[in-house]
């Protein structure tokens, strides 16, 4: 029984490749538009650049210049009901205030159609109903427990949570300084141990990122994850990247007298992207392609992923014309980059942007080549 167990399993290993129809090899991690991380980190390691150097590489044609002080508003979490802790007072739209205990725990949750409720967990009684927009302090952070959208548990953040009705839910936004939002921003971007110079680096990107993000006619700027810029709040700040965001306070990136968009990634494969060459966009002077040379110290470098027939059809299935046939990369941009895939089905073919094959494949990036490997049962 035992050697027929083993023989079996010899038998499905040796067939596992064969299911393994399609090959995909790529290169960097990332949308590849504006600073490289590995390739800053690598830069102030191995040369000793400075930021403003670095800065300078990979966003040509820009300057470091000051930046104004400005407060970010950013969204937490959206739920039916929020409980938050380290609550001093809270201050409603209408003018009321209401002196809380630090050492309470509060649940908010919503009360008709522009107010909310706000009950004292551990004695079960209603402390106030109040109009939002309600501002929550606590004397120098405030918890919000449960998941955040940025998938911190229980965090604790500066400045004031504000909360909104949103139909039936209950919406946190984080209203905090704009330095103290990048101390929660930077170690979430950039491993908090790389070179000084690369965290400075990443600092004023971050910095000029938020500015550009601010939305005035809306009640918050930006998301807490990926969406716009990692942000973990006190939970994550760490003294070497909170020293990165206080070397470099007040200072962004200027193109033609104004904070320039500065987009960022983590690895390159060894050449950055042109924005018109990954999204839909006119020319941008200073986010060109450029060289990108230390991105070989990344680990996604180069990579390879595999996919059986069956897994290619499913994740493509939505922009297949008719039963699934195959997917090939068809045209590629300057560096090197996909352009184009074309899937072809039954019923014809159809042409899609790399971006949009990355996201249904799952991709680490547009650079990128499908191999379709001979099936083992084909002749020679």
């Amino acid at each position: 029984m035992r050697h027929a167990v083993l023989v079996l399993a010899f038998m499905l290993l040796a067939a596992a490749p064969a299911s393994a129809d399609y090959r995909i090899d790529g290169r960097g991690w990332g949308h590849g538009i504006g600073l490289s991380q590995y390739g800053a980190q690598g830069y102030a390691t191995a040369e000793g650049r400075d930021f403003r150097w670095i800065l300078g590489h990979y966003y040509r044609g820009t300057s470091v210049g000051r930046a104004p002080g400005t407060r970010m508003r950013v969204r937490l979490r959206e739920a039916r009901t929020l409980v938050l802790e380290g609550v001093s007072e809270v201050l409603g739209a209408g003018g009321r205030r209401v002196r809380l205990s630090a050492r309470g725990r509060f649940r908010v949750t919503r009360s008709g159609a522009r107010r909310i409720r706000i009950d004292r967990l551990d004695r079960a009684r209603r402390v106030a109903t109040m109009q939002t927009p309600v501002r929550a302090r606590g004397r120098v952070a405030t918890r919000l427990l449960g998941v955040a959208e940025s998938g911190v548990r229980d965090g604790w953040y500066r400045g004031e949570i504000w909360l909104w009705r949103d139909g039936r839910d209950v919406l946190a936004v984080n209203h905090v300084g704009l330095e103290p939002y990048l101390y929660g921003v930077v170690p979430g971007e950039m491993p908090a141990l790389w070179h000084a110079e690369a965290l400075k680096a990443q600092a004023v990107v971050a910095r000029s990122y938020a500015l550009t993000s601010r939305s005035p006619s809306g009640s918050w700027d930006v998301y807490a994850d990926t969406r716009s810029q990692v942000y973990g709040g006190v939970l994550w700040e760490v003294p070497t990247t909170t020293a990165a965001v206080r070397a470099t306070r007040r200072l962004a990136v200027h193109s033609g007298g104004a904070v320039a968009r500065t987009y960022f990634f983590s690895s390159s494969g060894g050449r950055t992207a042109a924005i018109e060459e990954v999204w839909p966009s006119n020319p941008v002077s200073y986010l060109e392609s450029v060289e990108d040379p230390y991105d070989r110290w990344s680990p996604n470098h180069r990579w390879s992923v595999r996919f059986t027939p069956r897994e290619v059809r499913r994740r493509l299935e939505d922009v297949t014309p008719g039963d699934f046939e195959d997917v090939a990369v068809v045209e590629r941009t300057p560096s090197g980059r996909a352009a184009t895939v074309r899937i072809t089905g039954r019923d014809g073919e159809r042409d899609i942007t790399a971006d949009a094959a990355r996201f249904r494949l799952g991709l680490r990036s547009t650079w990128f080549s499908i191999v379709r490997e001979k099936d083992p049962g084909e002749a020679s």
